[in-house]
C-alpha cells in the first residue's frame, strides 16, 4: 500500500478502569464501521479516540459511563511508525498524554522510563504532546498570529463530525474559535505550510525576542546614564586617552619631587616597598588573567563540542527518518555466494523471519516499533542540548567581561610599576601629599572612564546586534510574505480539488436537494466555517448533514490524489443519521465512502458510526459487536445509586 505522510492510523483502542478493561477493540485501515442502537455507546468510542489523539473534551462531552473509566490506550501508526497513546481521563480537560514507542502488547508490561510524558500546554522549558506528535507525522508547529500555535485538538476539529456540533459548520464546535486560527488550520491540512515558512517563522519569531530583549536593556543602560544615548565610545576613549596623559605628567612631578630626596635611605626603601607591591599586585593580576582565559576557552570549547553534538543528533534524526524511506522501497538484500567462502548459499526458508545468510531470526517489527521513541528521545536531547547553549553564551558573556576587567585592572597596576621602578620617592613632604591626592582623584577618574568606556562598549555591542537584528526581522518578514504569496497556488489546486471530490459525493446523494443533482460550484471558508453549493445556504436538516460530511469525505479523497496535503488521511464521522436523516440516504452515503475507500491504494482511515449500517457493508469492516441500550460497547456495570 502507498503511504503520503502525513499518516495517522488508529490501530487498537483500550478503555480501561484500573485493571478492568471497559473496551478493547482493534482497528484498521479503510473503512471501519462502528455500529449499534442509539445511546449505546457509539459516540463515546468516537470521543475516545478523538481524546486519545489529543483532542479536548469539555465536561458535557463525557457520557456517564465515559467518566467511570480511567484511562485510555490507543495504539496508532504515525507516518508507519508504532505508538501507543495513554491519557488519563479527566473532565476538567487538557490532560497530560504519556507516549511510548511500541505497540499495545508491549507498552503494557514496560517500565515507566519507557514512556514520554508530554503536557497539554508547551512552555519554555517542554514540549507539548501536539508538538511531539507533528514532529511524528512530519507536520510544522504553525504559529498563528494573535493566537497560540497549532495544536492537535485544533486539527482533530476538521477531522472529527460529531453529534454535538452544528451541521452548517465544517470545524467540531468551540466556544474561544478565532477565524484565522480556522482558517490557518485548513490551509495547513491543505498543504500550503511548507516547511521553509515554518523555519524561517521560528527564526523570527526568535529573533524578535531578542530584539525586545536588547531593546529592553538598551533602554535600561540609558535610563541608568540619564540618557546619554550619544554616549560615545570616541568620546571616551580620547578622555580616558587624556586623563592617562595627564597620570603620567603627574607622575613625572612627583619623580621630579622625590629626586631632591633622593639620599634619604629610608624614604628609598620606602620607595622600593612600593615598587614591591606593584610588582606583586602585578604578578597577582597576571596570575588571574591567565586562569580567567583558561576558564573562557573551556566554555568556549564547550559550546564548540556541544554545538557539534546537536548538529549530531539532528543528522541522526535525518537519517533515521531517511533510513526508514530506504528500508521500505529497498528490498532485503540476498546473497547467491557466501561474502567469505564464496560457497552456494543454500534456499532460505521463505516462511520464517531470519536472515537467509546466517538464519538469525529477525522481528520484523522490531526496528519500527522503537522509530517513534528514538525520535521523540533524539528530540528531547536536541532541545535540552540547545537550552544548555544559552546558559554557556551567558557564562562566556560574564567569563568575557570578567577577563576584560583583569586585563584593564593589570594594563594600569603595570603602568604605575613602569613610571616607579627607577624611581625613588622623596620631596617635600606637603608638596608630595598634595601630588598624591592630584594622583588618587586621577585614578579614580580613569576607573569611572574605564566602567564608561565598557558600558560605551556595551551600548555599541548592543545597539549594532539590535540593527542586525532589526535586518534580519525584516528579511525574514519579507521572505515569508515571499513563501505565502507562492502558496497562493498551492491553495488554489488544493480548494479546487475539494471542490471537485465534494460535488462527486453530491452528485451521487439519493435525489433529495435539488441543489445537489447537478452542482456547478463548492465554495468553502474555513474561516466563516462555512460551504455553500452554487451560492445556496439554505438547505434541509438532513441535507446539511449531507453537504458537511461530503465535505469532509471531499477533503480526504482530494488528499488521497494528492500527496502534497498535509491532511493526515484520517476521518471520523458521527452524524449520518442526524435531522431525520432516511435510512435510503445513510446507506446511499456508506456505499460512497466505501467505494472510495476501496478504489485508492493510499494508506488511511475512516471511522464511521451508524446505527443504520448498509446490508452489503463487507463483515471486515465492522469493529466490534453491534451495540445495544442494555449491552452497551462498554463492558462496565453503572454503580448502583
Amino acid at each position: 500500500m502507498i503511504r503520503f505522510e502525513p499518516s495517522l492510523i488508529a490501530r487498537r483502542l483500550v478503555v480501561k478502569r484500573g485493571v478492568h478493561i471497559a473496551y478493547d477493540e482493534r482497528f484498521h485501515s479503510g473503512v471501519n464501521i462502528v455500529r449499534g442502537d442509539n445511546s449505546s455507546g457509539k459516540s463515546t468510542i468516537l470521543n475516545f479516540i478523538f481524546f486519545g489523539l489529543g483532542g479536548d473534551l469539555n465536561k458535557l462531552d463525557w457520557s456517564d459511563y465515559a467518566l467511570l473509566c480511567e484511562h485510555v490506550w490507543l495504539e496508532v501508526e504515525l507516518n508507519g511508525n508504532p505508538a501507543v497513546l495513554r491519557r488519563k481521563i479527566d473532565v476538567s480537560s487538557q490532560s497530560d498524554m504519556e507516549i511510548f514507542g511500541g505497540r499495545y502488547e508491549a507498552a503494557v508490561s514496560a517500565p515507566i522510563e519507557s514512556w514520554l510524558r508530554y503536557s497539554y500546554s508547551r512552555s519554555q522549558n517542554k514540549e507539548s504532546f501536539s508538538q511531539a506528535l507533528f514532529r511524528l507525522l512530519g507536520m510544522p508547529d504553525v504559529a498563528v498570529e494573535g493566537t497560540s500555535s497549532i495544536t492537535m485538538h485544533q486539527v482533530l476539529r476538521l477531522l472529527y463530525a460529531d453529534q454535538l456540533s452544528p451541521t452548517d459548520s465544517l470545524f467540531r464546535f468551540e466556544g474561544y474559535d478565532p477565524e484565522n486560527l480556522r482558517e490557518a488550520v485548513g490551509n495547513l491540512l491543505c498543504g500550503a505550510f511548507d516547511t521553509a515558512i515554518y523555519e524561517s517563522q521560528q527564526s523570527l519569531r526568535g529573533k524578535e525576542k531578542e530584539f525586545q530583549e536588547v531593546s529592553s536593556e538598551l533602554r535600561s543602560i540609558f535610563r541608568l546614564v540619564g540618557g546619554e544615548e550619544s554616549l560615545g565610545l570616541e568620546w571616551i576613549t580620547q578622555k580616558r586617552a587624556s586623563l592617562v596623559a595627564d597620570k603620567d605628567r603627574l607622575l613625572n612631578q612627583i619623580s621630579e619631587k622625590e629626586e631632591e630626596f633622593f639620599s634619604s635611605t629610608t624614604l628609598q626603601k620606602l620607595s622600593l616597598k612600593q615598587q614591591q607591591d606593584l610588582y606583586s599586585a602585578v604578578q597577582r593580576l597576571q596570575q588571574d588573567l591567565v586562569e580567567a582565559q583558561e576558564v573562557q576557552g573551556g566554555i568556549e570549547f564547550e559550546i564548540s563540542d556541544s554545538q557539534a553534538f546537536i548538529e549530531s543528533l539532528k543528522r541522526k534524526s535525518e537519517s533515521l527518518r531517511d533510513a526508514r524511506l530506504a528500508a521500505e522501497i529497498v528490498p532485503d538484500v540476498h546473497f547467491a555466494t557466501c561474502p567469505a567462502c564464496y560457497a552456494e548459499v543454500l534456499e532460505a526458508d521463505k516462511s520464517a523471519f531470519a536472515c537467509h545468510l546466517c538464519k538469525t531470526p529477525i522481528d520484523p517489527e522490531r526496528a519500527s516499533e522503537q522509530v517513534t521513541g528514538i525520535i521523540n528521545n533524539l528530540a528531547i536531547q536536541i532541545k535540552q542540548s540547545e537550552r544548555l547553549q544559552v546558559i554557556r553564551a551567558e557564562r562566556l558573556k560574564k567569563q568575557v567581561a570578567k577577563v576584560d576587567e583583569i586585563k584593564s585592572d593589570w594594563s594600569m597596576k603595570s603602568r604605575e610599576l613602569s613610571a616607579i621602578a627607577s624611581r625613588p620617592t622623596s620631596k617635600v613632604r606637603e608638596e608630595i601629599r598634595d601630588l598624591h591626592r592630584k594622583l588618587g582623584y586621577l585614578d579614580r577618574s580613569i576607573e569611572d572612564v574605564e566602567s564608561q568606556f565598557k558600558l560605551a562598549n556595551k551600548i555599541g555591542d548592543l545597539s549594532e546586534r539590535k540593527k542586525s537584528l532589526g535586518l534580519d526581522i525584516a528579511d525574514l518578514q519579507s521572505r515569508i510574505e515571499t513563501l505565502k504569496r507562492s502558496q497562493t497556488d498551492r491553495i488554489r489546486l488544493a480548494r479546487s480539488e475539494i471542490e471537485r471530490e465534494t460535488i462527486k459525493l453530491l452528485k451521487g446523494d439519493l435525489k433529495r436537494q435539488d441543489s445537489f443533482v447537478d452542482p456547478k460550484r463548492v465554495e468553502f471558508s474555513f474561516a466563516k466555517n462555512s460551504v455553500t453549493v452554487d451560492d445556496h445556504t439554505y438547505f434541509s436538516a438532513s441535507s446539511r448533514v449531507v453537504l458537511k460530511t461530503s465535505f469532509l469525505v471531499g477533503f480526504l479523497a482530494a488528499a488521497l490524489i494528492d500527496k502534497n496535503f498535509r491532511h493526515p488521511r484520517f476521518l471520523m464521522i458521527d452524524i449520518t443519521e442526524d435531522k431525520g436523516m432516511e435510512q435510503a440516504r445513510s446507506h446511499n452515503f456508506q456505499k460512497q465512502v466505501i467505494e472510495i475507500s476501496k478504489s485508492t491504494e493510499v494508506e488511511h482511515q475512516v471511522i464511521l458510526a451508524t446505527a443504520m449500517p448498509w446490508s452489503e457493508i463487507p463483515e471486515g469492516l465492522f469493529v466490534g459487536k453491534f451495540s445495544t441500550l442494555e449491552n452497551g460497547t462498554l463492558n462496565i456495570i453503572r454503580p448502583s445509586m
